[in-house]
This record gives structure tokens, C-alpha cells and sequence, in this order.
């Protein structure tokens, strides 16, 4: 055999590592399977529209981590909304009330990244905020957080007075206006993102929202100024008023991918 056929099956055997590399991350890739509960938790405070699910992950293959959660929210009328993960709770443990009642105890995680593992399915609250009314908001609240902080230096601060400013009345008509859900069917895609390639399935939900549903959400926007009010009076003052706000919880329905 002649020195250039030696130099050819070296020269294979060099990339045979590299080429066993590349099938078996492509036979390994993660697989997240998408388990959602059967009720979404539909909002709009002074958040802005707001969208939550309870959802767990089973993982294939390998352990994975994931750095960001978005849901697109597609209209029947063909509107489009992006809501993204702003918070996470995950249950730790459950507690044994006196009366007997169970109370899960929940914790707060980051939206950082979550490690999403083979061994255990574990179940989260997501908690999902529109990305354009996140940043569009940004610019209003900062012009109140000015005007509040010139009138402090000035030594001109009256809570009321500030409530009722045009700044904040500014903020409080964008907030109304941001309310955007409409009658009629919905689709949910949850999309996952991670610095690794992986194949994500069942993530494709529908759910509907009625007349009856939309009515009750618009009942919300007559507590935007009063939510905004209480954080800048004290509570034993007679212009401060508990907030409850309502929610909806239209039953989500798998579609096929």
C-alpha cells in the first residue's frame, strides 16, 4: 500500500469521531412533550393582557435547558399576539391547615433559564405578559417615575395631586386602550427556546372566549386608576379600595402537530 492510500484512511479515521458525534446528537436530540392543565388563566390588569398556564415537560434523551418560553396567540380574525414568560411558580411542598385543608406552597423561580430533566415531570405556573404592551408601556411609566421624582426634589409631592396628573392619566388611558382580547377562538403556540437543537410536541392548543368572558375582563379596566391609587395612599385612608380583579379560564383543547 502506498504512502498516499496510508494518508487517505488516516485522514478517515481522523473525522470518524467527529461523524459519530454528529449522528448521535442528531439520534439524542431532546424530545419535550408539552402537558398542559385543561384550563388557561386569562387576564388583564394593570399588567396588560395577561395569559398563564400551568404546564409540565417530559424530556427524551437528555436532559435540557431551556432559556426562554413564548406563546403566540393567533385570533380566528387572524390577529396576532406574542405573550412571554415574565414569571414562574413551581409547588415544593403541601401543608395540612388545621380545618385539614391541603395548601400547596409555591415558590418564586427566574425566567432566567429552567433545567428540564428525564428523571422527574415537574409542573409549573408560567405566568405570560404581551411583549408589545411591555414595551410600549415602558416609556409612559418612565415619564411618571421623572415626574414623581422632580416633584419630591421640589418638595412638592401630594400623593392625590400625583395620582391624577397628567402623566399618570397618560398611563391609565394606554392601559385601557391596550385591552385586546376579542370573542371568538384562539390558537396557542408555546415555543421554546435553548442554546441546543431539540424537537418539541404537543404544543398546539385552542380555547374560546365568549361574549360573557370579554364582558367580565372589560369590567377591569374601571380598576386601573384605583389599583395605581392604592399603591400611593395608605390603607386605612378612605379613598383606598381592595381590587379584585376577574379572570377567565377557557378550557384548553390539544390540537395535532
Amino acid at each position: 500500500m502506498e504512502i498516499l492510500d496510508w494518508a487517505a484512511i488516516l485522514g478517515a479515521l481522523a473525522w470518524t469521531p467527529h461523524v459519530f458525534s454528529v449522528i448521535k446528537n442528531a439520534v439524542t436530540k431532546p424530545v419535550i412533550r408539552v402537558i398542559t392543565k385543561r384550563d388557561g388563566e386569562i387576564g388583564f390588569t394593570v399588567l396588560g393582557p395577561i395569559f398563564n398556564i400551568r404546564i409540565a415537560f417530559s424530556v427524551e434523551n437528555r436532559d435540557i435547558v431551556v432559556s426562554g418560553l413564548k406563546i403566540k396567540l393567533v385570533h380566528e380574525s387572524g390577529e396576532e399576539k406574542i405573550f412571554e414568560w415574565q414569571g414562574i411558580r413551581q409547588q415544593v411542598l403541601k401543608m395540612t391547615a388545621p380545618d385539614g385543608s391541603v395548601l400547596p406552597y409555591e415558590k418564586e423561580q427566574s425566567v432566567l433559564a429552567i433545567k428540564l430533566n428525564q428523571k422527574e415531570i415537574e409542573e409549573r405556573s408560567i405566568e405570560c405578559q404581551e411583549t408589545l404592551y411591555l414595551n410600549n408601556k415602558y416609556d409612559l411609566e418612565l415619564a411618571a417615575v421623572k415626574k414623581l421624582s422632580y416633584l419630591k426634589q421640589q418638595e412638592k409631592y401630594e400623593p392625590k395631586e400625583f395620582i391624577a396628573c397628567q402623566e399618570m392619566t397618560d398611563l391609565y388611558s394606554f392601559i385601557k386602550q391596550s385591552f385586546s382580547w376579542k370573542t371568538g377562538r384562539y390558537t396557542a403556540t408555546i415555543e421554546l427556546h435553548s442554546p441546543e437543537e431539540f424537537k418539541l410536541v404537543d404544543n398546539q392548543y385552542e380555547f374560546i372566549l365568549t361574549p360573557i368572558d370579554i364582558e367580565r375582563l372589560e369590567k377591569n379596566k374601571q380598576n386601573i386608576e384605583l389599583d395605581y391609587k392604592n399603591n400611593f395612599v395608605p390603607q386605612n385612608d378612605k379613598e383606598f379600595k381592595k381590587v379584585d380583579w376577574n379572570w377567565c379560564n377557557p378550557t384548553l383543547k390539544k390540537l395535532t402537530n
